[in-house]
């Protein structure tokens, strides 16, 4: 019997919660436990080498109006005619090739994400592929799941780099977008609501934290949910939005309001459960399909219409505060799951990193 059973309740069409997923919870836990085992999760702990690698250029990032990064989903750079040129990039985890369809497929996934979640459309990718270590059957498996995703999400490779050198496997993935106007990471303030857009209709994969909503849907129930990004960024609907990536919900909330300089309240409760999965494993899991927005209450009704209209999934999970501390609610229980001011989870946005 699971200890991490919760029930959630599911979502209607405008976000308002419907059945119960869950029926009884087999075993009680405290919040601090659900709390403790998503902080010790690797997806959110690694999130703390970013700052190590990349503080020093936040600055530069920021030096004028034109140019935005380090520290979003992707950055960008605003054009002459008009615009924003995007770029990202994603490094495969490496115990992903142990299923090397799925990683390929991933390799897309993430890439397109990060630029609908600024409010952009891809335009292709790259690929640097270290070979060394990785058989015939992995290298064939990955372009099938490469091939796949590309004919899925409707998006060209434009070439890259291939080295046979290496002693394992090292895969990363990049991709050039252009946006209108951006949906940005660092616009959460306090008042606003914290909205997470989800897709329940998935499997999860039997070895890795993923929710995989895409592989075998349709193309078009794809890209209808992914219109809706750039429509809330054309109507500057949110003040704020992150693609729900490896650090999992709480992980990258956390990321948002470190970028933001603000806290939060979140409601767990509030929080839908694919009825296959548990909450501790739904926390830490990276959707093929996950988005967190922060919006200001006079749009949110505007915000969600869209997302109802885009047959997206949709729940507020909690309001943005003053202070840097991230407190959540659960059956009763208030913890807190980190104030990044003193633990901090990219460590990018330190007083110096942020000086002009």
């Amino acid at each position: 019997m699971s200890r991490w059973c919760v029930p959630a309740p599911a979502l209607r069409k405008g976000g308002a919660p419907a059945s119960p997923l869950y029926n009884d919870c087999m075993e009680e836990v405290s919040l601090e436990e659900l709390l403790d085992s998503v902080r010790a999760y690797p997806g959110f702990e690694r999130k703390k080498a970013i700052g190590h690698w990349a503080r020093r250029f936040v600055p530069r990032g920021r030096m004028g109006a034109r140019v935005y990064g380090p520290g979003d989903d992707a950055g960008a750079v605003e054009l002459p005619g008009g615009g924003y040129l995007l770029l990202a990039g994603e490094g495969l985890w490496a115990p992903l090739l142990d299923d090397p369809e799925f990683a390929g497929f991933c390799s897309v996934t993430v890439n397109v994400n990060d630029i609908y979640a600024m409010g952009g459309l891809p335009l292709g990718l790259v690929s640097i592929i270290f070979s060394g270590g990785l058989s015939e059957e992995q290298r064939e498996g990955f372009l099938d799941g490469l091939e796949q995703a590309l004919e899925h999400y409707g998006v060209p490779l434009l070439g890259g780099h291939t080295s046979p050198e290496g002693e394992t496997g090292a895969v990363a993935v990049c991709v050039a977008g252009t946006a209108d106007r951006l949906l940005r990471g660092d616009g959460a303030r306090p008042g606003h609501d914290i909205v997470a857009a989800l897709d329940l209709e998935g499997r999860a994969h039997p070895d890795l934290h993923a929710w995989d909503t895409v592989s075998n849907a349709e193309h078009a129930r794809t890209m209808t949910r992914l219109k809706a990004l750039t429509e809330i960024a054309a109507g500057g609907l949110a003040s704020a939005c992150r693609d729900i990536s490896n650090p999992g919900i709480l992980g990258t909330l956390a990321m948002l309001l470190e970028a933001s300089g603000s806290g939060a309240l979140v409601d767990l409760d509030m929080l839908p459960v694919p009825p296959s999965v548990e909450i501790d494993w739904w926390l830490k899991a990276y959707p093929s399909f996950g988005f967190l927005f922060t919006v200001a209450p006079e749009k949110l009704g505007e915000l969600a219409a869209i997302l109802d209209e885009h047959g997206v999934e949709h729940v507020t999970l909690g309001q943005v505060r003053e202070g840097s501390a991230i407190e959540v609610q659960w059956k009763g229980q208030t913890a807190t799951f980190v104030d990044w001011r003193e633990a901090p989870v990219t460590g990018l946005f330190t007083p110096r990193a942020m000086e002009k």
